[in-house]
C-alpha cells in the first residue's frame, strides 16, 4: 500500500473511534483516545536533562500490561505511544507492541536507539519508531551517552529500512539551540520529520521553571526558525499551529487546567497508575489501574491544577482534539505546503 492510501485508511479507521469521542464530550464523560505506556522508569541512559531513572516505580508484569491494553483498547484507545525510561530495556516489549497491534492501535515507541539493532524485529512491527537526536555528534554525546548518536543513526536507518515511520525528538538546550538546522539536514537526507520542544524539568514536574537557561526572546526565536525552515519545505514535524502559539506565549501555553489531558488521553505509569501525563505524575488523586480498572482510574482522574508547559507532543494533542484543520493534516504528514 503507497503512503497516501495508507494515510486514508489511517484516517478511516478513525471514524467511529472519533464518533465516540465526540459523544463522550457532548455528554461530559471521558474516554482513553491516545495512552502513553511508560513499560519502565529504568534506562542505559543518564542525560543531563533527565531524572526519570530516578523515579521510585514498580514494573507491571507481562500478563498486566496485556490486561491494561486490552482494557484501553475496549475503552476507546486507538493510540499507544509506548515509552520508558528506555522500553526496549524490557524484554517483553516487543509482545507488548503485538499485542498492541493485534488490538488494532496505532503503536508508536520513544527510544534512545541504543538496543534498536538487537531488537529490530520488535521494532519493526510499529507504526512510528521515535529516536532522540540532540544534534551532532559531540553535543549529542555529551548531553546523552558516549557512543549514542552512532547508535541513534543507525536506529533510524534500520528502522525505516523495515518500513518503519520514523521522527526524531530534540529536547533544546542552550547548547543545543544552535544545531537546529544540523538536526533539519539531517532529517531531510534520511527521511524523517525532526520534532522539537523546549527542556522541561527533569523530574517531570510541570510547576517547576521550563527551559530557565533559554531567555523569552530565544522561545521566540526558536518558534520563528521553525516556522521559518517550515516554509521552506525542510521536514519539521510540529505543525504551524503550535509554532504559532510558542511564539506568542512562550514557554506555557495554557494553564493545565485547560489541558484535555485526563479526560480524552492520559498516560500510564509503570506500576499501572494512571495520571494526565508524566509532567502531571504527582497530581493528588491519581488511582492505581492495575487495581481498580483503567477506565474507572481515568473516571476519577482530577484535572491537574499546574502551571502548564509546552511540550510539543501533549500541545499537538490538544490542537488534533479540537479539530484543528492544520494540526490534524500535519499529524498524518499532509501539509508540507498547507497555509
Amino acid at each position: 500500500m503507497n503512503l497516501r492510501l495508507k494515510t486514508v485508511s489511517e484516517m478511516g479507521q478513525l471514524v467511529v473511534p472519533l464518533g465516540k469521542y465526540l459523544a463522550s464530550r457532548a455528554r461530559g464523560g471521558k474516554i482513553p483516545l491516545a495512552v502513553t505506556l511508560s513499560l519502565t522508569n529504568r534506562c542505559n541512559f543518564r542525560c543531563v536533562y533527565c531524572n526519570v531513572p530516578d523515579l521510585a516505580a514498580g514494573e507491571m508484569s507481562t500478563d498486566e500490561w496485556l490486561h491494561a491494553i486490552d482494557e484501553l483498547a475496549a475503552a476507546g484507545m486507538i493510540r499507544a505511544s509506548v515509552m520508558g525510561g528506555e522500553p526496549l530495556l524490557r524484554l517483553d516489549a516487543g509482545e507488548i507492541i503485538r499485542h498492541l497491534k493485534r488490538s488494532g492501535v496505532h503503536a508508536s515507541m520513544n527510544s534512545n536507539g541504543w538496543l534498536v539493532e538487537d531488537r529490530i524485529e520488535d521494532v519493526a512491527l510499529l507504526d512510528v519508531m521515535c529516536v532522540s537526536i540532540d544534534g551532532p555528534e559531540a553535543v549529542h554525546d555529551t548531553q546523552r551517552r558516549k557512543g549514542s548518536f552512532r547508535r541513534a543513526v543507525r536506529a533510524i536507518e534500520l528502522s525505516l529500512s523495515r518500513g518503519v515511520n520514523v521522527v526524531t525528538m530534540t529536547v533544546v538546550t542552550p547548547k543545543g539551540r544552535e544545531t537546529i538546522d544540523y538536526v533539519l539536514d539531517m532529517a531531510k537526507s534520511m527521511g524523517f520529520r525532526a520534532h522539537f520542544h523546549l527542556e522541561h524539568d527533569a523530574d517531570c514536574d510541570t510547576n517547576r521553571p521550563i527551559s530557565p537557561d533559554i531567555d523569552d526572546q530565544g522561545v521566540r526565536d526558536l518558534a520563528e526558525l521553525l516556522l521559518r525552515r517550515k516554509e521552506e519545505g525542510l521536514p519539521v514535524g510540529p505543525s504551524r499551529a503550535f509554532l504559532h502559539a510558542l511564539a506568542e506565549r512562550g514557554r506555557r501555553l495554557h494553564s493545565c487546567d485547560t489541558c484535555m489531558a485526563s479526560r480524552y488521553f492520559c498516560h500510564v505509569m509503570p506500576d499501572g497508575v494512571v495520571v494526565p501525563c508524566l509532567l502531571t505524575h504527582k497530581t493528588p488523586g491519581a488511582v492505581s489501574g492495575r487495581e481498580h480498572g483503567y477506565l474507572e482510574a481515568l473516571n476519577q482522574l482530577p484535572q491537574p491544577q499546574a502551571l502548564g508547559c509546552s511540550c510539543e507532543p501533549l500541545q499537538e494533542m490538544n490542537m488534533m482534539l479540537s479539530f484543528h484543520p492544520e494540526v490534524v493534516l500535519n499529524a498524518f504528514g499532509l501539509t508540507s505546503r498547507l497555509h
